[in-house]
């Protein structure tokens, strides 16, 4: 690991620092940071907590796309994707893929979620959840340039992910828990022996609640938080405000605590197709503000079916 990072700081002073920068702050996180932060996470919350699967519709797909630090090279990008669906019994399973790029690291990750729902009241859900799947690594060294001209050979690999999920929700309240990674994350390990998978020392804890309160006939007042606990890492909280239009336009605030201020808007096309739009100002990012833009395209099929999951809840959580 110390090996690593010395090749970092070695990286000469051209655009390549920049990459070489934003690389060493993925490793100098990456065995907490194992999951890009999103705006727009309530519509992809299936990537965080697999016990999310099967609540929302009997078929439920969601696209997104984040540009983070947009004018910086090497900044972030992300790409998911995201579809699940659910049985009469109670059981739901889905299936996501996350591209993440940063500097000269590219992470690929493919899992499979898997839920089951309890009835704990004619209007409530209880559902718990399993995530399951693997990673694939490209550290992409040999394009480094260093002052020496040293060449570097790229890092390659996979490991296996794990984790788990609780999601309780009515038709105006819902909170959920989530560890979605409990294996450690070998990417960043080059002179280490990662022969078998252990457990992560600082793995991720995510809390999330909303409720909805009806303001007037048409208008819906969604007031939300996610909470991101890791050892390594500054407490992440973020706080959210979101109002609906006669169940067709979304416009909202989110607030992450000293990191960012984010404005979103979505139009709901027949209470099936969500295209949502989110804008991020970074309070501080290398001695300059930089923008993230983040676009979701989001889909929801009810048969209306008899089975033991709520009707839908209109694109609202």
């Amino acid at each position: 690991m110390r090996k690593f990072k010395s090749f970092i700081l070695k990286i000469q002073f051209s655009k390549q620092l920049l990459l070489g920068v934003l690389l060493l702050l993925l490793v100098s996180s990456s065995y907490a940071q194992q999951l890009p932060n999103y705006t727009q996470y309530l519509y992809n919350m299936q990537i965080i907590n697999p016990a999310y699967v099967g609540t929302r519709a009997e078929l439920s797909m969601s696209a997104l796309s984040r540009e983070q630090w947009v004018g910086l090279e090497g900044a972030p990008t992300t790409r998911t994707f995201s579809v699940n669906g659910r049985t009469r019994r109670g059981l739901g399973i889905g299936a996501t893929f996350v591209n993440d790029q940063i500097g000269l690291s590219t992470t690929n990750n493919v899992n499979v979620d898997i839920s089951y729902t309890l009835i704990t009241s004619k209007y409530s859900r209880l559902s718990f959840g399993l995530k399951g799947g693997l990673t694939f690594f490209d550290n992409n060294l040999a394009n480094a340039i260093t002052p020496d001209n040293e060449i570097n050979t790229s890092i390659s690999g996979q490991y296996p992910n794990v984790g788990f999920g609780a999601f309780f929700y009515n038709r105006k309240f819902y909170a959920g828990l989530s560890i979605p990674y409990i294996l450690e994350t070998p990417q960043f390990y080059i002179e280490d022996n990662f022969s078998e998978a252990r457990l992560a020392k600082n793995a991720n804890y995510f809390l999330t609640a909303g409720y909805l309160f009806e303001l007037r006939e048409g208008v819906i007042f969604k007031p939300s938080t996610m909470v991101r606990y890791s050892a390594n890492l500054p407490l992440s909280i973020d706080l959210n405000a979101n109002i609906f239009y006669k169940d067709k336009i979304e416009a909202g605030l989110s607030y992450r605590h000293q990191n960012s201020l984010s404005a979103l808007f979505a139009l709901i096309i027949k209470e099936k197709f969500r295209v949502g739009y989110a804008y991020d100002h970074r309070f501080e990012a290398f001695g300059g503000n930089f923008s993230t833009h983040e676009f979701i395209l989001h889909i929801d099929i009810n048969l209306k079916r008899n089975t033991r999951w709520l009707l839908s809840n209109k694109c609202y959580f």
